[in-house]
């Protein structure tokens, strides 16, 4: 049986920013940004991340859960930057950790 986050997985594989996007929501905030509305589902039962849903509706989620949705959506779109002075401060280290295994894997470079 596959998970939510196997069919994000699947959806993203192949393009190095989005699946460390998808990883980053996976891992991150113990998985409570699986849950939002910028996880969308097309007609034919796919899986996929919206990142213009998630600018626009993140604004419920606690301080830390929104830099991380931020920086998920800056990776999986170019067209939302972020501002990392801000998205970085005062996160979790285990989910600064999240954040810096994402980055890794957007640049081609894997952490273990």
């Amino acid at each position: 049986m596959t998970t939510s986050a196997d069919d994000l997985r699947a959806w993203a594989r192949g393009l190095l920013p989005l699946e460390a996007a998808v990883e980053l929501l996976v891992t991150a905030c113990g998985g409570a940004l699986l849950a939002g509305p910028w996880i969308r589902r097309d007609n034919g039962g796919q899986l996929w991340f919206d990142p213009t849903v998630a600018e626009a509706e993140g604004g419920y989620l606690s301080g830390g859960e929104r830099r991380v949705l931020d920086i998920a959506t800056s990776l999986a779109s170019g067209e939302h930057p972020v501002d990392l002075s801000d998205a970085l401060t005062d996160l979790d280290r285990d989910v600064a950790q999240a954040v810096l295994a994402a980055v890794a894997h957007a640049s081609g470079w894997d952490v273990a």
